[in-house]
């Protein structure tokens, strides 16, 4: 017995805290694509893959680390940093983001290994995805001027919630998606770090970070 498509279907509506990363075009082929005739089901994709940063890589880095990773098929990735300092500087991120396709989305693995990203200062950022339609967005806005950042509501961060379409994944399957970060990662870190893993088909996930020290607040290394 054949196994059906997957049909994932991802988005990220609205980020509030100005650099765009717009991947609407692909919302549109993955809707032309879902009208196609059954007949052309046979051609649908099988998708499978690992996504690994490896032991002891990115390590005593200074500054600011943004790494994109992803094995698969229309997965869409953003790392996103703005800094504004001085008595009349703002910072402000936003992005709209959309991923969508038809696909046997297979075994899938994620992982990071030991001693990886570790003795960091400074701001990083990760994205790692393996499978197919994965949205994944890290975004940072550091300003010393109130007005220049933007206090989101309650009602309003609901919104940003992910929204994800059914996947159709027959039952009994026994595709595996396997995400690890081993134990050894991320040690000795001064800074910030935002990470995201994902494996499988139509995940949205996303980390948001914003300060606004008080003026006159001094950054000393």
């Amino acid at each position: 017995m054949s196994r059906r498509p997957s049909r994932a279907f991802a988005s990220i509506d609205r980020f509030v805290i100005r650099i765009v990363f717009d991947a609407r075009a692909m919302l549109v082929c993955a809707l032309v694509a879902a009208a196609m005739p059954q007949a052309r089901a046979q051609a649908v994709p099988d998708v499978s893959g690992t996504a690994l940063i490896g032991a002891n890589a990115a390590r005593g880095i200074s500054g600011v680390l943004s790494i994109n990773e992803t094995a698969g098929l229309d997965n869409a990735q953003a790392n996103q940093l703005a800094i504004g300092i001085g008595s009349a500087a703002g910072a402000g991120v936003s992005s709209l983001q959309a991923a969508g396709t038809a696909a046997h989305t297979g075994d899938t693995s994620v992982r990071i290994e030991g001693g990886a990203l570790s003795n960091l200062s400074g701001a990083a950022m990760v994205n790692q995805s393996a499978g197919s339609a994965n949205l994944q967005r890290n975004s940072m806005a550091i300003g010393t001027l109130g007005v220049g950042i933007e206090a989101v509501s309650d009602s309003e961060l609901s919104e940003t919630a992910p929204k994800a379409g059914g996947l159709g994944i027959p039952a009994g399957g026994r595709d595996r998606r396997d995400v690890s970060i081993s134990g050894d990662a991320f040690k000795h870190i001064s800074g910030i770090v935002q990470v995201n893993q994902t494996a499988g088909a139509g995940n949205s996930t996303a980390n948001s970070f914003v300060l606004r020290p008080p003026a006159g607040t001094l950054f000393i290394n």
